[in-house]
């Protein structure tokens, strides 16, 4: 029989995966920990075969293991295919759920194939979505879409109106000498009996530490409540759930680095790096304010910034991202409330939503920030007691 703590890492829907405030890290995600052994994966299937059609068994004898996965082959000649190019065969997005994308991490057996590469899905839910409308759930390839055309006065602009943007922000001694971020904010998050309401405790110790707990009303027992917790460092990802401690895969600190990236904080820290350019795209609305709307692209990713022409600060962010229901559409945050935080100015409210809907779990409201505090390094470590895995 499963203990309480196992029903308790498994119980939530992955639909709550895509549904966190600042960080679409969950401690839920569960992975085979490094030291396991790997994991026979598609039934046994030949994975060459599968990607033409053909549901063909492998052999026992004949297998090649790629990360946490085994892939077994009908002859030596397929495993030989599979060797000169294993990123077309092998399951694709380092195993994650194909319709929620990282962190949520798939079942090796539940899977599809789509123009020649095999996904896998966290739940039966997840691969009849997918199945439905494949090409919503997977990202665009960069080349997928023509690349704009600025003129040289564009972006002579577009870096001006970034300059101005560090200098309201704080400076760039300010922004560029950061060492230490940390917040308390609140969120709403939307169950089927209800919202209810998460409060979150962020930490980012510069550059590559970060711990990020939730507390909210428990999924089963809206009465009790449940901390998690996830840490990341250079050296591993895990999380905290009652004590247990579970490995998470790395596609969660990919997705957090990113998650990170995506901050307007980080947008201007990134403005001298050799992929950074910004082009002024005329003017838009936020709310009731005028904005010149300024293109971002940081290494091959793009964003919309609406700056206030009269306080130079960001009011608003948009991208294209995976939203709560897994598919990818427009990301829009929309800032507010901004108040002084030893020399930053920085939002206190976010109004998010996707394709023009409310994400309120997105949207959180902010209680206190520290900049450049004290973090003792002792919680980034990994818990001495409780189960490891």
């Amino acid at each position: 029989m499963k203990s309480y703590l196992e029903s308790l890492w498994k119980s939530v829907p992955a639909m709550f995966f895509g549904a966190l405030v600042w960080l679409s890290v969950s401690a839920f995600a569960l992975t085979q920990s490094p030291s396991q052994e790997a994991v026979p994966v598609l039934e046994g299937l030949d994975p060459v075969l599968l990607v033409q059609g053909k549901e063909v068994q492998g052999n026992l004898k004949i297998t090649v293991t790629r990360g946490r996965f085994q892939y077994f082959f009908a002859s030596e000649e397929n495993k030989a295919v599979f060797a000169k190019d294993p990123a077309r065969y092998e399951i694709q997005m380092d195993g994650a759920c194909a319709r929620m994308g990282p962190p949520v991490t798939g079942s090796p057996d539940l899977f599809s194939v789509y123009q020649g590469r095999i996904y896998i899905f966290g739940t039966g839910g997840c691969k009849k979505a997918f199945d439905a409308a494949p090409e919503n759930y997977l990202e665009p390839a960069s080349g997928a879409k023509p690349k704009a055309v600025f003129t040289p006065d564009a972006f002579t602009k577009g870096q001006s109106l970034i300059e101005k943007a560090v200098s309201a922000l704080g400076g760039a001694a300010q922004i560029d000498n950061l060492t230490s971020y940390q917040a308390k904010s609140t969120s709403l998050q939307h169950r089927q009996q209800g919202d209810v309401e998460v409060k979150t405790n962020l930490t980012i110790l510069f550059p590559n530490r970060i711990r990020f707990e939730q507390v909210m009303p428990d999924w089963n027992n809206s009465s009790a409540t449940r901390q998690m917790t996830t840490v990341i460092t250079p050296s591993e990802v895990f999380g905290i759930l009652a004590n247990d401690v579970r490995s998470l895969p790395n596609g969660a600190r990919l997705e957090q680095e990113q998650e990170i990236k995506r901050w307007p904080l980080s947008i201007l820290r990134a403005r001298k790096d050799a992929g950074f350019n910004a082009a002024a795209i005329g003017t838009g609305k936020v709310g009731e304010t005028m904005v010149e709307q300024v293109a971002v692209e940081i290494d091959g990713t793009g964003y919309t910034l609406g700056i206030d022409p009269a306080t130079n600060r960001i009011m608003s962010l948009s991208y294209q991202r995976r939203g709560p229901q897994g598919n990818f559409g427009q990301f829009v945050q929309v800032f507010s409330d901004f108040r002084i935080v030893d020399g930053l100015t920085l939002p206190f409210k976010v109004n998010a939503t996707f394709n023009d809907q409310p994400w309120k779990e997105r949207s959180p409201i902010v209680e206190a920030i520290t900049i450049n505090g004290k973090v003792d390094p002792a919680v980034f470590e990994r818990p001495k007691t409780g189960r490891k895995q």
